[in-house]
């Protein structure tokens, strides 16, 4: 996907019962509509006095202006706040109308992104992946707000595993991992990371299934295991006051530990995770997987390791 830059945004018709703010260098806030915005100049439709009929024109150049923030358009509102389940299609427009004021403080134009890119992900596997990657990018280079760039930088990361690209992902990952200070997407780059050295692992075991008499495969192999159960459990241990991530990081660990042939490990990794996480998304997801696995009579695989 290309995405080319707008340097003059015309608003949609709109009322100004909705209205636009313009903060003023001088500390003076005008309620308007933001009728035309470059770089240069702010054409805004001010609203008559109180019991006036009629509004008013007027001009701003950019070196008046602190900043804009704009009202919600008609429709927009109610999709924003859902926007993390929205679909592709609902979202694309909403992005195709905010991106030009990706730069500019206090726009929602990242948020849109965001949702956009994540949209596509979870709907057009591999080429959605790839749309979403350079979307990702150009959130990277032109948001104004820092989380954005944050958000962004981890979706481009999930993007290159979705897409296949699992070398890039895990390279970037711990380039990222060292120069970080932030210590969310330090969690969230870490459990990437433990994703590609399972996901490796798997691939491991299965151009070699008796890797446990060779000697060259099996290092290998307890290396990824172990490190990738490392990774997944450190929230638990570190953060544990994050809870969604935390519980997250055990049902992994758990799913890890099945794999293993652990499976008394994977079940008090669940047990420990309703108990002590019963509030998140993934407290119903380890009681079935609990549920499944006390109705199984044995251990998926006699390998353990």
């Amino acid at each position: 996907m290309r995405v080319m830059f707008l340097g003059v945004f015309s608003l949609i018709t709109t009322s100004l019962a909705a209205q636009d703010l313009v903060v003023m260098k001088s500390g003076e806030t005008l309620a308007c509509r933001i009728d035309d915005l470059t770089d240069a100049i702010v054409n805004v439709t001010l609203p008559g006095a109180a019991g006036a009929v009629g509004s008013a024109k007027r001009t701003l150049t950019a070196t008046q202006v602190e900043r804009v923030e704009f009202g919600f358009r008609p429709g927009e509102e109610a999709l924003f706040a859902k926007r993390g389940s929205a679909t592709a299609a609902e979202l694309k427009p909403w992005w195709d109308l905010w991106f030009p004021h990706l730069h500019r403080p206090s726009s929602r134009s990242g948020a849109w992104g965001l949702a956009y890119a994540r949209a596509m992900m979870r709907e057009e596997s591999a080429i959605g992946a790839e749309k979403a990657l350079s979307l990702f990018d150009h959130l990277i280079a032109k948001a104004w707000s820092p989380e954005v760039k944050t958000a962004a930088k981890q979706g481009r990361l999930e993007a290159l595993m979705a897409k296949g690209d699992l070398a890039t992902a895990t390279a970037e990952a711990r380039l990222l991992a060292r120069e970080t200070e932030d210590p969310a997407l330090l969690i969230e780059v870490e459990h990437l990371l433990a994703e590609a050295d399972f996901r490796v692992l798997r691939e491991l075991e299965a151009e070699h299934p008796r890797w446990i008499e060779d000697d060259e495969v099996r290092p290998r192999r307890h290396e990824l295991y172990h490190r990738a159960l490392d990774q997944f459990l450190k929230p638990h241990l570190f953060h544990a006051t994050r809870e969604e991530v935390a519980a997250r990081g055990l049902f992994s660990a758990a799913a890890l530990l099945l794999f293993g042939g652990e499976g008394e490990e994977a079940k008090a990794r669940w047990e420990d995770l309703i108990k002590l996480y019963p509030e998140t998304s993934f407290a119903a997801k380890a009681k079935e997987s609990l549920a499944a696995f006390q109705s199984t009579p044995t251990d998926p695989k006699a390998t353990a390791p």
